[in-house]
């Protein structure tokens, strides 16, 4: 063996001596500080009040307070500039944990996912007017999805397509896209109002193609009212679904994604009263 192997030889038995005589002191003391072990679960608790004074001035108000996946830490729902966020806060009460935690099994960050559900928001699905919307799909299918697009948005150009890819693996369901500007910019206005009033999907995709388009065929203020009711459901960006159990999801995702989200939805109503047209 050379000098160089043993010295690496050495220092690798070191280090497992090392890791072994700490094993049994600051790994269990740190446990005992704070994580647990076992069902220590159940000598330990936190009731939302609690969680409020401990948190007195770093956040605006607690919501809920519940035992984490990761053992030792509960996860605790708190607002703070407006936004709901999960933290952890250890069963030693001495240390808040704020970021991603992440699933090693499974890779899902489990953090992302509690936030997105504390913000989720919820549409009614009955009283949003689909008769300005285009169809991408059969307007009579059981499962409708409208979609709040943007003729200039690159990320709505590329939903589309997998609005079609859907349609054409699951004909129960229909998009309804209602086109506004995220921006109120007067140009991306002027295209939709020129898309609604041919109600043309051919005119839709050559302006997300960078096509021009024509002047607007008839008087309507749809893009006006589409912003105003994004604004209500706090869609803050395009594309944006509201899914048929009223769910509003932001954001552009592929075929597959589109189709787990409807699988986790139930059918929605009629939509919004009105008739809707097929759109060319």
């Amino acid at each position: 063996m050379t000098g160089g192997s043993m010295k690496s030889l050495l220092f690798r038995l070191s280090l497992a001596a090392l890791l072994l005589a700490s094993a049994g002191t600051g790994a269990f003391a740190f446990m005992k500080e704070g994580y647990g072990s076992g069902e220590c679960k159940d000598c330990h608790s936190l009731t939302r009040e609690e969680a409020g004074k401990l948190l007195a001035g770093i956040v605006d108000n607690v919501l809920n307070v519940e035992e984490s996946p990761v053992q030792g830490l509960w996860v605790v729902d708190i607002v703070k500039g407006g936004r709901k966020i999960p933290i952890y806060i250890d069963y030693s009460k001495k240390y808040v944990l704020s970021g991603q935690v992440l699933h090693l099994g499974t890779k899902a960050d489990l953090t992302a996912e509690r936030m997105r559900k504390l913000n989720e928001v919820k549409a009614d699905f009955s009283r949003i007017p689909l008769e300005d919307a285009l169809v991408v799909g059969n307007p009579s299918a059981k499962r409708k999805v409208v979609v709040f697009s943007d003729p200039d948005c690159h990320y709505c150009a590329m939903l589309h397509g997998e609005l079609k890819t859907v349609i054409e693996k699951k004909p129960d369901v229909a998009f309804f896209v209602k086109l506004y500007s995220r921006n109120n910019d007067p140009a991306s206005m002027e295209k939709a109002k020129s898309i609604i009033c041919a109600k043309s999907l051919a005119l839709l995709e050559g302006a997300y193609a960078g096509k021009p388009l024509p002047p607007a065929a008839c008087r309507t203020d749809a893009p006006g009212q589409t912003l105003k009711l994004a604004g209500q459901l706090n869609i803050q960006g395009t594309p944006a679904l509201v899914l048929p159990d009223g769910r509003v999801m932001t954001g552009y995702r592929k075929a597959d994604a589109l189709m787990e989200l409807l699988a986790e939805s139930a059918p929605s109503g009629a939509g919004g009263g009105r008739k809707e047209e097929s759109s060319r």
